[in-house]
């Protein structure tokens, strides 16, 4: 039984070969617009959704968990502590000592979900950078993203990046 007409193809197909990694094109239009509708959520709803298709991308750095997850427990700290302002109409509801804490580990998180765009973008560089079987790859050849749009623009120039390079036009 092994002339089947029913059985499947043994020999490869020319299928067009699916994306390996699920990130999809997004529109930087509807992310400003989500991000303004949503009152900041989309920013963090972001990297949850991006985070395990940008692991799968070529590149040997992968993001960790636990600074997303401290982002969004600041998030909703922060926005515990403003409900909390609106409510008693005190500026000054947890205290001094805890507001200053709270400012402080503002500015660590900030930090840190900086450091983690700055990784995002080398990842993209990684997985757009062609590999190249005769040695090293020469000067112009990879895909160099701008550090500055980075920094200012995080989540909008990274989209962006990966509608570029990544999912290609």
């Amino acid at each position: 039984m092994e002339n089947n007409p029913f059985a499947p193809p043994k020999a490869r197909v020319a299928d067009v070969e699916p994306d390996t990694h699920g990130l999809k094109r997004r529109s930087l239009l509807m992310m400003i617009v989500f991000t303004i509708i949503t009152l900041g959520v989309y920013y963090p709803i972001w990297w949850f959704r991006r985070r395990p298709g940008l692991n799968r991308l070529h590149s040997p750095s992968k993001l960790a968990l636990w600074p997303l997850v401290l982002f969004a427990g600041l998030f909703a700290v922060q926005l515990v502590h403003g409900f909390l302002q609106g409510i008693t109409g005190d500026d000054q509801v947890l205290g001094l000592a805890a507001a200053g804490f709270l400012s402080l580990f503002q500015v660590v998180i900030g930090i840190v979900m900086i450091i983690q765009s700055f990784k995002v973008k080398s990842m993209i560089e990684d997985h757009a950078t062609p590999e190249s079987d005769s040695g090293p790859v020469f000067a112009g050849q990879g895909v160099k993203l701008s550090g500055i749009m980075t920094f200012f623009f995080s989540i909008f120039y990274l989209q962006w990046a990966i509608n570029r390079h990544v999912i290609g036009t």
